[in-house]
């Protein structure tokens, strides 16, 4: 009864049910956001091969609902999924119960309080021009300090671990919760506060987003392969060694890569230079990941069939590579001539936050859910409902829009076709992108009627002890 077996299952459980509350109420409104971002993405897109659609209706005209749709999925679903995964693993890779749940709580309805403020301010009318800045002014002062106070809890979890070890996904937890808010204070006091002159506005702009989707989305996506690979297949990471200077290679790249979003622009050519060196610099830190990644797949790709968190983990690596080959196609400046107006930036943005970063998270949803409620899935036909609308989805939209996007800049580029004529030939495109998030919708419905159950506090399963029990960690291999 005392085995270091049975007290270290012990301990992980006790550290699991600290997160119970704060994990339910970030994640649970993450998925409400999905579903409500999506639904204004849906709109959006409909728009585009139906002018007509909702065109009486002043709150969803497209020029608000899409900026709207946006936000939402930024700021609602990705942030509060990154909230919920980023507190747990933190927890579990430390050692240590995530203290001050309470504290977490308020800070979660004040995160989303001001999310919806932002997002109903957008559809309002009361935007800004800056992408991804679009809410109010006011808001951003509640954003902020609701971050501040779960990035506090986070750090001091990690500052108290009682484990001597840090992990490859504890680096790029921690940079990520360091690199959001030196991002959005900066861009907030060069755009708002003392606002930047001329062109200098695009450039912080760009370059904020540019951070906002490379240093949080993709960090937290990497923390969770890094740890689901050796954890599910019981091996240690593939060259281990080189996990951490692919780490800082990719966070200072990254950092500098802004300037190959204004390839073109009426800003100075050396700022797109640098970002286009930036991003072929990049190239190393990227072939660094892949090492450690398919080295430890090697051979293992089979266990995908019996992990359905495996699956999704693969889904996530794919897309991290897939945006990673978008962003270096984009940075070549005789391809941005064709491509820079068309579906294909719009694509790699999408690529990072839903086909790499969203996989990540449901897959890291469906292995620490029933860990932190004791609970098992009711419904193995709502699982199987998501996971297959989430991977045709990714594909089609993948594949379908690469392709478009590739036609659509060969249109633009014919000077003696109208543009109307450019409008009337993606008509079939812009239905098919609808077609595809209608399809992604469904699989996110799937998804929330399965948490419900199992957030549930009455008329659930218990999870069985064979589930809570892990692999032990090796070298390489977090706990």
């Amino acid at each position: 009864m005392n085995s270091p077996d049975n007290n270290a299952r012990s301990e992980q459980q006790g550290i699991d049910a600290s997160a119970k509350w704060p994990v339910l109420a970030f994640f649970g409104s993450a998925l409400v956001w999905l579903l409500a971002g999506g639904a204004l993405q849906l709109i959006a897109s409909i728009q585009l091969h139906t002018p007509t659609f909702l065109a009486d209706c002043e709150w969803f005209t497209h020029g608000r609902v899409a900026p709207a749709a946006q936000n939402a999925l930024v700021y609602g679903w990705g942030f509060n999924a990154g909230f919920a995964f980023a507190l747990w693993l933190m927890a579990r890779l430390s050692a240590s119960a995530l203290r001050s749940g309470g504290w977490l709580l308020v800070a979660a309805k004040f995160w989303n309080i001001g999310v919806a403020l932002g997002v109903i301010g957008i559809l309002t009318g009361a935007s800004t021009s800056y992408e991804l800045l679009e809410m109010p002014r006011f808001v951003t002062l509640l954003l902020l300090g609701a971050y501040l106070l779960i990035g506090v809890w986070a750090v001091t979890t990690y500052s108290v671990r009682n484990t001597e070890n840090v992990y490859a996904s504890q680096w790029y937890i921690l940079g990520a919760a360091f690199w959001f808010p030196w991002l959005f204070l900066a861009a907030l006091r060069m755009l708002f506060e003392t606002p930047v002159n001329g062109t200098v506005q695009s450039i912080t702009n760009a370059w904020y987003v540019n951070g906002l989707y490379n240093l949080w989305f993709v960090p937290l996506a990497l923390a969770a392969a890094y740890y689901f690979l050796p954890k599910i297949l019981g091996k240690p990471v593939y060259d281990y060694y080189i996990a951490i200077i692919a780490f800082w290679w990719l966070a200072v790249t990254t950092s500098l890569a802004a300037g190959s979003r204004l390839i073109g622009g009426p800003v100075p050519a050396w700022v797109g230079t640098l970002g286009v060196v930036a991003n072929f610099l990049a190239v190393p830190a990227v072939v660094m990941i892949a090492v450690n990644f398919l080295g430890t797949l090697s051979g293992r790709f089979s266990e995908a069939n019996k992990s359905l968190t495996l699956r999704f983990v693969l889904l996530s690596i794919l897309g991290f590579f897939a945006a990673s080959v978008l962003n270096l196609l984009l940075s070549f400046r005789d391809i941005v001539a064709v491509a820079q107006f068309t579906l294909l930036p719009e694509l790699r943005d999408w690529t990072l936050l839903y086909a790499c970063f969203s996989t990540a998270m449901f897959g890291a949803a469906y292995f620490y859910l029933p860990r932190v409620t004791g609970k098992v899935w009711r419904s193995t036909a709502l699982i199987k409902a998501h996971y297959l609308a989430t991977a045709l989805g990714v594909v089609a939209l993948l594949v379908g829009l690469a392709y478009a996007g590739w036609h659509q800049g060969g249109l633009l580029n014919t000077a003696t076709l109208p543009f109307a004529e450019v409008t009337k030939a993606m008509t079939a495109w812009y239905a098919f992108r609808s077609v595809a998030f209608m399809l992604l919708t469904i699989g996110h419905a799937a998804f929330l009627i399965n948490f419900v159950w199992i957030a549930c506090p009455v008329n659930s399963q218990s999870t069985p002890a064979a589930v809570i029990q892990n692999p032990p960690a090796m070298e390489g291999q977090q706990a």
